[in-house]
Formats: C-alpha cells, structure tokens, sequence
C-alpha cells in the first residue's frame, strides 16, 4: 500500500488523519519494481489524467466508505444502523 492523500479525520477531529492508499504487488521476486493491483484503479485513472493535463475530466473517481459502530466485539453493525434491524429484516 502507497498512501497517496491525507485528509484531518473529520470524526475523530484532533491530530487523527485520514489517508487514502492505493494497493501494488511486486513485479517479480526480484522486489525491484512495483505494478498497480488489479483492483488499484486510482493508478490507471491517474495515468489518463496525467496524458491530457491540459484537459479538465467530466467525472470524479468514486470512492465509498462504511463507518462501522463497534459497542462490543458481538455487536458490530454500520453506524446510525436502528438497534432492532430494519422493518422485514
């Protein structure tokens, strides 16, 4: 993982950051060169960016995020998330 932004954590306020990463694996066992994950689109989007810098993009790269509400180890569940479920569930 290469971390590539940092952003102040907007939840934990204080010293705490945010940093966004983008996934590598080595080339080879030579451990000389790294290539961009398979599922590292940051990097192959970057490299279109950077061929037309002169051009401005239509589109953003989405990125989504779950904030996970940890009360004890058993009960793990999305934050805001009702205690009792969702009607149907």
């Amino acid at each position: 993982m290469k971390p590539v932004a940092f952003f102040p954590d907007p939840f934990r306020k204080g010293d705490n950051i945010l940093v966004l990463c983008e996934c590598y694996s080595w080339e080879d066992t030579s451990y000389q060169r790294l290539l961009p994950a398979n599922s590292n689109f940051r990097a192959f989007a970057k490299l279109v960016f950077d061929a037309v810098d002169d051009e401005k993009p239509w589109y953003g790269i989405e990125q989504e995020y779950t904030i996970l509400e940890n009360k004890n180890r058993f009960n793990i569940r999305p934050y805001g998330w009702p205690k009792q479920g969702y009607p149907g569930n």
